[in-house]
């Protein structure tokens, strides 16, 4: 009998539960299956033991609890192995260091397989195979059966791996959707359309689908009608009228041409490629002048750069823009994220593994990236670049003089500099009403989306439109921080939420996975500002922790003595510290003053009062440099 025979067969796409040889077997108690579902949910990766615990107990754990986890997992290698004799259970379930590992291959585990099969179809759809595509995404679909996990999510009430999970399962069926009116076969989708539909109400590329495939087998009316309450609870739960997609799709089923988005193109086998970080799910809220400015830029240069403070958006506005410009792009868009990268050669490595991922076999020298890009007509962007900015700078100069039909995209939180570069500065959201308008601001729309996401009751009304509005504006409109106190209120009242945001560094730090490590917590985020600075900016940063959040030049040179010399020199490492979005330079009746996000404020207040200036040599000192007795 061969292994995968009497292997354990796994599946957490729906209810828990695995089989052997084809029957059922039984996984014990609700704390003993939460295990087997943790450890399937990150298969193939260590798990520690602390994190088995918190999965098991909210709140305080009981004292035994190493020594419970202990006996729950050796009797899940009892009944996964019944065969194996008792101490070499561990072939399914591994021991390593301080925790545990699920070994299965990908015929073994529903996510496994699920994941193999989008791959696959990915790799088919944009080979130009569209109807092998459409057939493995149906196949990875029908893998769930329950795209909301419940069983899962009840299991494991405190993991955030659950909500990307669930935001897989929407790519793929979205991707399936749009390939199924490709290929004119609207009534195959039309189920997973309205299944979307009623899991994402609020998502409005989804209620777009929904809307073009009724349309498509001739249920306009339905169309219709579906859109009119789609509209209703968009302006009754976020008091917003329909974006762009949503409005589109309507008109298109309002003038009966039923050209999708994805109709637009000649035929599936044209889709441009898109290779690298996905392109993004969820709805983007309040930027839609900033989207129009992008792409206005990039009509007319081939080298555009969006910077902007530490959890601003940079990333997500771009990914937006790349998704709209991916058309005009015969070979695409590559997207290389560089958040780990340190150096020029790890530059060009991650630009090379996502642009050719699979180099020709040769014994000669290795092709330069400009000569494997010439003659592409490619959108490139690469994302996270402050690290990187001078190796940046040189690689996108040699690549667009070099590569005629390449177009770079770049965030950064420092532009490159280039004389050809246009910048687009990516602003807070407006955490103030827009006059004459009824519709909140995009802040308060932006945080009210993502507490429904873990408060599904949660609504922007009477009793709760101060205190939302009191978090926007304590948090400066970022939408980093705002998405972060959102997710708080799983386990927060809006109250509480409130102080919480005083000093947010410290404890507006929700569990957070699938996104950047610097993206984790607002603490990380804006102390990758402060990696950027040498030792004369972090000198100068640190002295403004003594200092209000907006001030002048004069204050800031005079102050306490806490910043001293030659008065051009400090304004030189003000304005170093604006070209690296740590500063904002504003201009006034009043003149030329600066300003300083409250939570990066808050930050350098931090470094402050703990003195790190008094670590640097005394020949170091800057020409604002702070004292240790300030």
């Amino acid at each position: 009998m061969s292994r995968t025979e009497i292997d354990p067969h796994i599946q957490i796409l729906g209810p828990v539960q695995a089989t052997i040889r084809g029957r059922e077997i039984d996984l014990g108690p609700p704390k003993q299956r939460a295990i087997l579902a943790l450890l399937a949910l990150r298969a193939g990766r260590h798990v520690p033991l602390d994190d088995v615990v918190a999965a098991l107990w909210t709140g305080q754990s009981p004292t035994r609890a190493a020594n419970l986890v202990h006996t729950y997992v050796a009797r899940l290698r009892h009944v996964l192995e019944p065969d194996t004799p008792r101490h070499q259970r561990t072939n399914v379930i591994g021991s390593v260091s301080g925790g545990y590992r699920l070994a299965v291959g990908v015929r073994q585990l529903d996510l496994h397989a699920f994941r193999a099969e989008v791959r696959e179809a990915t790799d088919l759809r944009e080979r130009g195979e569209p109807t092998g595509a459409f057939a493995r995404f149906a196949e990875s679909i029908g893998r769930w059966r329950d795209p909301q996990v419940s069983d899962l999510a009840a299991l494991l009430i405190e993991q955030d791996d659950i909500r990307p999970l669930r935001q897989e399962f929407l790519a793929a069926a979205l991707s399936y959707v749009g390939l199924g009116l490709e290929l004119g076969r609207p009534e195959a989708v039309l189920p997973v359309a309205e299944r979307l539909a009623l899991t994402e109400p609020l998502n409005e590329r989804v209620q777009a689908r929904l809307l073009q495939t009724l349309a498509r087998i001739g249920q306009r009316a339905r169309a219709i009608e579906r859109y009119a309450e789609v509209r209703g609870r968009l302006r009754r739960d976020l008091g917003v009228d329909p974006g762009p997609d949503l409005s589109t799709a309507y008109r298109e089923v309002l003038d009966a041409r039923l050209t999708s988005s994805y109709t637009h193109r000649k035929g599936p086998a044209h889709a441009p490629p898109w290779r690298g970080a996905a392109p993004l799910i969820d709805e983007l809220t309040g930027r839609t002048a900033d989207i129009a400015a992008v792409n206005d830029l990039l009509d007319g240069y081939r080298l555009v750069s969006l910077t902007g403070p530490a959890g601003v958006g940079k990333s997500t506005l771009g990914l937006t823009v790349a998704e709209q410009q991916r058309e005009r792009h015969a070979d695409g868009v590559a997207v290389v994220d560089l958040t780990d990268v340190r150096t020029g050669l790890a530059l060009e490595r991650a630009v090379n593994a996502v642009v050719a991922p699979h180099p020709p076999r040769t014994t000669g020298p290795p092709v330069p990236l400009v000569r494997q890009l010439d003659g592409r007509r490619l959108l490139l962007v690469i994302d996270n670049a402050e690290f990187v900015t001078d190796a940046a700078a040189d690689l996108a100069d040699e690549l667009l003089r070099g590569c005629p039909g390449l177009t770079v995209l770049l965030t950064s939180r420092e532009l490159l500099g280039m004389r050809y570069e246009a910048v687009h500065p990516v602003r807070p959201l407006r955490t103030e009403p827009e006059p004459g308008s009824s519709a909140p601001p995009p802040a308060q729309q932006l945080f009210t989306r993502r507490a429904m996401q873990v408060q599904p009751s949660f609504r922007l009304d009477e009793s709760t439109v101060a205190g939302v509005t009191t978090v926007c504006r304590a948090l400066d409109g970022l939408p980093l921080a705002i998405e972060l106190a959102a997710a708080s209120l799983r386990t927060q009242r809006l109250e509480s939420l409130v102080e919480v945001v005083a000093n947010p560094l410290h404890w507006l730090r929700p569990p957070r996975r699938g996104v950047p490590s610097h993206h984790r917590s607002l603490h990380a985020a804006v102390h990758r500002s402060i990696e950027l600075l040498d030792a004369a900016e972090l000198r100068c940063f640190t002295g403004l922790g003594a200092m209000p959040a907006d001030f002048d030049l004069a204050a800031a040179a005079g102050v306490g003595e806490a910043l001293i010399g030659d008065l051009r020199a400090v304004q030189v490492l003000l304005d170093r510290l604006v070209d690296k979005s740590v500063l904002e330079v504003r201009h006034g009746p009043a003149g030329r003053t600066y300003h300083m996000l409250s939570t990066v404020h808050a930050l350098a207040r931090q470094l402050f009062q703990e003195g790190v200036c008094t670590a640097a040599p005394s020949s170091a000192r800057c020409t604002c440099g702070c004292h240790p007795g300030d």
